[in-house]
């Protein structure tokens, strides 16, 4: 950064840097109009605003330490968090970096954490969709299978996508982004549609319209990618970031009005969508089968006419199995 790292409070000419609003943020006693200024900051300065969410990322990871390692790691016990009295400015860049440093060995437990102003728990079973309507307006369209934890703060929006599929529809805020969290990748946006899919291993995001920004791995090596309509994106479990590709969003997204639609898709892909709405799982016999291609539509609401198409349209059969699923396998 080409910016100088000092600040007066009462100067407010001076620019100011990630960790300033760092500091600022984790005081306790941002007033309404300094968060409007981080808002603003943030659309101003997005080099900037990165670096303030890697600082965020570094608290996380050091909130895993264990008080031992801190105590360790400091040379004695953790510090008391001070008062909630405005500390006297300016702040200057080894102050700054001082109060982060600190900050991460101690792993916040000093820092009282910020309370949201509305929570909830969204999801939908197994073969069910659901569309939710947050307090901000904007709309959660719920596929099968799916559980994810909201929360909204003063300064931003944020879903735990704990597993499944989410279409998101948001109202714009500039002022409050948000952020969707799916294991190796987390999305922001402050108003677009775009969709986030969580599997085991896999994050899956796609963009009906607008723009995200899509961010993983480790915070000490933070991918980005910047999505545009008609682009998606897979996250591997290892966050590592690849290159955003054009895709066929319609037909991803086609269970949102009561379809799935494969285009020469890996009968493993098949099944694995299916399973989302089937009562009775399917199982591939062996992955030589799941390799097999497969071109069909179905109607979400009479699933199990897969299971009556299916042999029609690719080589395999299906045989019941003794725990109640249904293998397939190659003819």
């Amino acid at each position: 950064m080409t910016e100088s790292f000092y600040r007066d409070a009462d100067d407010p000419s001076q620019p100011a840097t990630a960790a300033w609003w760092f500091a600022r943020w984790h005081s306790g006693d941002m007033t309404r109009r300094e968060r409007r200024a981080f808002a603003r900051w943030r659309r101003e300065q997005p080099d900037a605003a990165r670096e303030f969410d890697r600082m965020q990322q570094l608290g996380k990871a050091a909130e895993q330490l264990p008080q031992d390692r801190v105590r360790a790691l400091l040379g004695g016990a953790v510090p008391a968090r001070p008062s909630r009295r405005r500390v006297a400015m300016p702040l200057r860049v080894g102050i700054a970096c001082a109060a982060l440093a600190l900050v991460a060995l101690a792993g916040w437990w000093s820092l009282p954490g910020e309370a949201p102003t509305f929570t909830t728990v969204v999801g939908a079973d197994r073969g069910e969709r659901k569309q939710v309507t947050l307090p901000d307006g904007s709309v959660l369209d719920i596929n099968g299978n799916t559980l994810a934890e909201v929360k909204f703060y003063a300064g931003r929006r944020e879903i735990e996508l704990q597993g499944g599929e989410i279409l998101f529809s948001v109202s714009p805020e500039a002022e409050r982004p948000f952020i969707v969290r799916a294991g190796s990748g987390d999305v922001r946006v402050t108003g677009t549609v775009f969709d986030v899919r969580r599997d085991e291993d896999v994050v899956t995001v796609l963009v009906r319209s607008g723009t995200v920004e899509v961010t993983g791995g480790h915070w000490w090596n933070l991918g980005l990618a910047v999505l545009r309509g008609g682009h998606g994106i897979r996250v591997p479990g290892s966050g590592a970031i690849g290159v955003p590709a054009p895709t066929d969003v319609d037909t991803a997204l086609a269970w949102q009005t009561g379809r799935v639609v494969f285009k020469n898709a890996p009968l493993a892909e098949v099944v694995s969508e299916m399973n989302r709405y089937l009562a009775t799982p399917l199982r591939l016999a062996d992955s030589k089968t799941g390799r097999l291609r497969v071109s069909a539509s179905f109607s979400l609401d009479r699933p199990e006419a897969l299971l009556e198409a299916l042999p029609a349209v690719a080589p395999v059969k299906l045989a019941p199995a003794a725990d109640g699923a249904i293998d397939i396998s190659a003819r």
